[in-house]
């Protein structure tokens, strides 16, 4: 019954909250998108912000979202119709279909993803979450629990340096580096066989991503190499088909006028005219193929920005990606070492009460390009695709409310040691 009446003051205030916050929101990968354009049939559509930060529409291609307002990307798409001339006086609106999640991880019920709304809190973010978990609660074998915790650190040690590694290789392609170097905190329970494996693995896609770029670009240059002499050789052949034509124009005019003087007959003129009507078609000619080349070396100079855009955009996305990921398994692996802690001297369910300010919540954000931690508490306000992480300190918040030390409690030092075990 209490979960439900929580339940239900969360929502109250989460549909409060939304309207009026709802407009200074900034659009990121995740979010579902509902676009309107007053009067054209592909309309209204939902989109799903890419990885690029971007969304796919009708007529218009890709358009940039990321960092962008309702309002804003508003502007943007009705900008877009006029630029490319599709309509004069568009009438667009944006709205938002569906937040990007946020997630929550830690000692929690159940950590997880879960669905955004604007205005929600830390306190809101734990409830939805199941509330606070102080320590592992069961009747499980300490031993065998304490095994297990040991096996999910290790498992989560070598993630955590197989994304360090990844990251160390997008930093090398983002550079057009062939090799990169590897971090040097291994883990240690694992072989050189295993470590040499994964930075084999990402030198391995580190060549064949840099060849397959490569191979892209000399193609695009290639072609643009060719756009622009064929371009050239053109603007030579007009050049002397003009000359032609205006030497061919004076003799047509002299022998006009030596027919006036009765020295030729009209059939040399005619044949002059006719001479003079082919030489101006060729030029016609040569003038719209001189175009359509200096057409195809833009579009050949578009392809090549394009593709080193992209390029950097998938870059881009891909490290913001690791890191997002590295930051959770991080927090996992507090996570684990926190209940080994627990389970070595303590061995209860906590109140927030009873913890007496032993929580310490801390927020992994992503902006457009940066991404950072910051401490956080119960009433710090939470955005869309954040990564909350809810842990537990060890001192006297852990021991009965009643007592001033816990009668489980060992030596520090021994404390660590046994958990670094």
């Amino acid at each position: 019954m209490l979960a439900m009446i929580g339940g239900l003051a969360v929502a109250i205030v989460l549909l409060t909250a939304s309207a009026s916050r709802a407009d200074g929101y900034t659009f990121d990968t995740g979010d579902i998108l509902r676009v309107s354009v007053i009067g054209e049939q592909s309309y209204p559509l939902e989109v799903v912000v890419d990885d690029r930060g971007s969304i796919s529409l009708p007529m218009l291609g890709d358009i940039k979202a990321r960092g962008l307002t309702t309002v804003a990307l508003s502007q943007a798409i009705q900008q877009a119709f006029q630029q490319q001339k599709l309509i004069l006086q568009p009438f667009v609106k944006v709205e938002i279909g569906q937040y990007r999640p946020f997630f929550i991880s830690g000692t929690v019920a159940h950590p997880g993803s879960y669905p955004f709304q604007p205005g929600i809190t830390v306190r809101h973010a734990l409830a939805i979450a199941g509330g606070f978990r102080a320590s592992a609660v069961g009747n499980t074998e300490p031993a065998l629990e304490i095994a297990d915790l040991r096996s999910a650190r290790s498992n989560l040690a070598l993630e955590e340096y197989r994304l360090k590694v990844r990251l160390a290789r997008l930093q090398a392609e983002s550079r057009l580096e062939k090799s990169f170097v590897a971090p040097p905190d291994s883990p240690v329970e694992f072989g050189g066989q295993l470590i040499d494996g994964i930075i084999a693995s990402e030198q391995q896609q580190l060549d064949a991503r840099l060849a397959a770029y490569r191979d892209d670009v000399s193609y695009l240059e290639a072609s643009l190499d060719r756009a622009k002499k064929e371009a050239a050789m053109l603007a030579a052949a007009r050049q002397e088909r003009e000359k032609t034509a205006n030497i061919q124009l004076q003799e047509l005019q002299s022998a006009r006028s030596l027919r006036e003087k009765g020295l030729i007959t009209n059939s040399n003129v005619l044949t002059a005219e006719r001479a003079h009507t082919s030489y101006r078609a060729e030029l016609a000619q040569t003038e719209l193929q001189q175009e359509q080349a200096q057409q195809a070396m833009l579009n050949a100079e578009s392809e090549l920005r394009k593709k080193h855009q992209s390029h950097e955009m998938e870059l881009i996305g891909q490290t913001q990606d690791a890191q997002v990921e590295l930051g959770k398994i991080q927090s996992q692996i507090r996570y684990v070492a926190d209940k080994l802690l627990f389970i070595f001297t303590y061995g209860e369910q906590r109140t927030f009460d009873d913890l007496q300010g032993s929580v310490r919540i801390s927020i992994f954000r992503r902006d457009q390009k940066i991404a950072h931690d910051i401490v956080a508490d119960q009433n710090t306000e939470v955005r869309a695709g954040d990564v909350i992480e809810v842990s537990v300190v060890a001192n006297k918040g852990f021991y009965a409310p009643d007592s001033g030390i816990s009668p489980k409690v060992q030596n520090p030092a021994v404390q660590r040691s046994m958990v670094g075990q």
